[in-house]
């Protein structure tokens, strides 16, 4: 029972380790930080995330995406923005959130179309291509996000690049954060291959 209890977790581990490395590797070279050699697409997708974070205060990751989605606006890098996210009316609307945010920066709202369904970044990549017919996109999220982002539009048959929208400075938060993107990423492999 040792050596199977032992099996079972030197594979789990290595499971964990590959698919962690698979996702990093799908995106090396299509992600930006620099607004200026980011390349132009038609259309845009903003990634979502709640206003507000656990602890009740202003989340850093939204207000992150909101200046980094102004700033490669104006800078003429899409002309349409598909903002995907979860709309969950008992608590709130993620699209519509972001949307106001970027109206007060000065995007224009009428380039923006609003996809509430988005409650998993699988749902928000499909349907960028089946529901608004992107197969070429710019993706704006947070690094960490962002290569998941593009490994499961490359499984897809969606030609993607990304912007990466600055990180939380909190060291506790990005420990928590890798654990957390750690397991996700085993389940975006999963879902990568239709399973």
């Amino acid at each position: 029972m040792l050596w199977i209890a032992l099996f079972i977790i030197v594979a789990s581990i290595v499971a964990v380790v590959g698919c962690y490395w698979a996702v990093t590797s799908a995106a090396e070279g299509r992600m930006f930080t620099d607004v200026s050699k980011t390349p132009e697409r038609r259309v845009a997708l903003l990634l979502g995330t709640s206003p507000i974070g656990r602890s009740g205060k202003p989340n850093q990751f939204f207000l992150r995406r909101i200046d980094a989605t102004a700033k490669l606006y104006k800078a003429g890098k899409f002309s349409k923005l598909i903002i995907s996210g979860a709309n969950r009316p008992e608590e709130f609307n993620e699209p519509e959130e972001m949307k106001a945010a970027l109206v007060r920066q000065g995007v224009p709202g009428s380039i923006m179309q609003l996809d509430g369904e988005g409650f998993r970044t699988i749902n928000s990549i499909v349907r960028a291509k089946d529901v608004y017919g992107a197969d070429s996109i710019l993706i704006i999220s947070q690094e960490f996000h962002n290569q998941r982002a593009l490994f499961l539009a490359k499984h897809k048959g969606i030609e993607a690049v990304a912007f990466n929208a600055s990180n939380t400075s909190s060291r506790k938060w990005r420990i928590k954060m890798l654990m957390r993107e750690s397991l996700a990423r085993v389940k975006a492999t999963i879902e990568a291959m239709g399973l």
